[in-house]
């Protein structure tokens, strides 16, 4: 039998530039930061055209995120209820992950909705905490630093006896309609990315403390991937932090949105989606 092609699209990604040499920052509520990006043409591989043997490999612990089917109860609009999403959403999020990854206990700490703009307008480069965007420059949305530091921040009493055992935060990322074409996700494999020479320490400075991500350099070694007509059981899982650092265990996803040129061609609806920020624990 002949063995299929993958099928990849080629998107115009920003990047941080090699010109910035202080330390990166932003702003969370104003947006105001001193990153200045350069776009890069990278090759982004459909994870639909792969075969089933090779996708298998694609887990949190191997590539740093994860391919899974899901259905949510909820539907459509439910999904921008705030109180539907942290009274039904938010237990079924846990239930999945316990059953996907074998977690003991999760907190989840929050959780973003973007809408994409209407067909032929361009993403704002401004802030809007309540319509929030598709964001298109790769990253990760903790440093260990960060990560490290979440449990403190929202386990109270319990942060020092947990934080002694496995410590992930996983992003549970899925379209609220599909399928997704104007914007799709992009991950990379943490098996392809040089931390040494990719990742960069970024300050996202809040009112009342500082946090660190990591915005991404580009490397002509990095693999990426995205699934082509991603619908709303189309579940990603990435792993944003890892606590046990293990040879061969993939400790975090950079990630993008990106325009997909072939999008011009097609129907679609603006993309719609949920990600949901959750700290997994593997022991109680």
């Amino acid at each position: 039998m002949p063995v299929a092609t993958p099928q990849s699209v080629t998107a115009e990604v920003p990047f941080l530039s090699p010109s910035v040499k202080e330390k990166p920052f932003t702003y969370s509520t104003s947006g105001n930061t001193n990153i200045k990006t350069e776009e890069h043409d990278i090759k982004i591989t459909d994870l639909r055209s792969l075969p089933e043997s090779e996708l298998a490999d694609f887990t949190t612990d191997h590539s740093g995120f994860q391919w899974v089917n899901h259905e949510s109860k909820l539907k459509g609009d439910e999904f921008f209820d705030e109180e539907k999403v942290k009274n039904e959403y938010y237990p079924e999020v846990d239930a999945f992950l316990k059953k996907t990854l074998g977690a003991r206990r999760t907190f989840i700490f929050d959780h973003t909705t973007r809408r994409a703009p209407p067909r032929g307008e361009k993403l704002s480069t401004g802030r809007d905490p309540a319509r929030r965007q598709p964001g298109n420059r790769a990253h990760v949305d903790q440093t260990p630093k960060a990560g490290a530091a979440r449990v403190f921040l929202h386990l109270g009493e319990d942060a020092e006896r947990l934080s002694k055992g496995r410590v992930q935060i996983v992003n549970v990322w899925r379209p609220i309609r599909g399928p997704i074409r104007d914007y799709p996700l992009a991950v990379a494999d943490y098996r392809t990315i040089n931390p040494e020479t990719d990742l960069q320490p970024t300050d996202l400075i809040y009112p009342t403390r500082t946090g660190e991500t990591f915005s991404v350099r580009y490397g002509d070694h990095q693999k990426w991937y995205y699934i082509n007509d991603q619908k709303p059981n189309d579940v990603l899982l990435l792993k944003c932090y890892e606590s046990e650092v293990e040879p061969g265990r993939a400790l975090l996803t950079p990630h993008t949105a990106f325009f997909n040129k072939d999008s011009l061609t097609q129907e679609y609806e603006p993309r719609q989606s949920i990600e949901v920020r959750v700290l997994v624990f593997y022991t109680e």
